[in-house]
């Protein structure tokens, strides 16, 4: 099994590479940096078509050299160019013939540095990937350790989000890291206000405690499962804040961490863009998301087995 790479000219790979790295030294696997050229096959002369895939192969392996020039010597890796339809088909054909445990991709090259927004290919992924997606926050930088410390998992109260837990339990004692579970709760924003002040901040406030017993009561049962798969002691923390920024944070953040969040807690996928609850967790999270498709539930999940 190795971790996948995608790469892209004309854009900032190395956070992406980076955190293939991280992952790559966490589970003793190869790196494989893959650059997928989608280009449709125009209704041109031959001579004509044959130059510009060639141009596209050269500009593809350049970009590769550079980004394998940020692997460290002590990670296997090589480089791969793949003609496609599409770059997400490409990345997932690739994925399929290297049995591929991990699929990394940058951010949104818009994205905010420290912050992670979803693009065209990693939404698409999200669609069709049968393997977790790892994205890396924009600027993201090597840890000073060499290996993962803790994966955190989203948990949200679902059967779902129980299986996933387990299987990151699973997936944490891989890498010698610990394993958490999370759950997030932001006060509504008329909980603040001066139009709620005094009482109903008391209510909201009884609110989220009252929710944070749930959660760990929920999760009393996945703690004992997951100390045993991991082989550590894990824990439940629970993120409170004013806003989802200060919620995601609250919890603090290991240097060499990722977030765990899977389908049960994504919901419909046509609501990532429009502020959904498993959005703002993504867009806030201060390091590495890995997604868990639904294609990918079943088998993530089996890891615990």
């Amino acid at each position: 099994m190795s971790i996948v790479v995608g790469v892209a000219p004309g854009h900032d790979n190395a956070p992406a590479v980076r955190l293939g790295v991280l992952l790559a030294r966490s589970y003793s696997r190869p790196l494989v940096l893959v650059a997928v050229s989608a280009v449709a096959s125009p209704l041109i002369l031959p001579r004509i078509d044959t130059e510009y895939r060639g141009h596209i192969v050269a500009v593809s392996q350049e970009v590769l050299a550079e980004a394998a020039r940020l692997v460290p010597d002590d990670v296997d890796v090589r480089t791969l160019v793949r003609e496609a339809r599409s770059i997400r088909r490409g990345l997932l054909e690739v994925c399929a013939e290297v049995d591929a445990m991990r699929l990394v991709v940058g951010s949104a090259e818009d994205s905010e540095p420290g912050t992670i927004r979803l693009g065209s290919v990693s939404t698409g992924l999200l669609q069709s990937a049968e393997l977790p997606v790892a994205i890396a926050p924009a600027g993201f930088e090597l840890p000073s350790v060499p290996t993962l410390q803790r994966v955190t998992a989203a948990f949200n109260g679902s059967s779902t989000a129980a299986e996933l837990v387990r299987g990151a339990a699973a997936v944490a004692g891989l890498a010698g890291a610990v394993l958490r579970i999370a759950a997030f709760a932001p006060r509504p924003e008329s909980a603040i206000t001066g139009v709620s002040a005094g009482s109903g901040v008391d209510a909201e406030d009884q609110l989220v405690r009252e929710w944070t017993d749930v959660i760990r009561s929920q999760t009393a049962e996945l703690l004992d499962d997951a100390d045993e798969l991991s082989g550590r002691t894990s824990e439940v923390v629970v993120g409170v804040g004013p806003d989802w920024d200060t919620a995601v944070r609250a919890i603090g953040w290991k240097d060499a961490e990722v977030l765990l969040v899977g389908s049960s807690t994504l919901g419909p996928l046509t609501r990532l863009s429009l502020g959904s609850r498993a959005a703002k967790i993504i867009k806030h999270s201060p390091v590495p998301v890995v997604l868990v498709p639904r294609k990918a539930k079943e088998s993530y999940a089996a890891q615990a087995d």
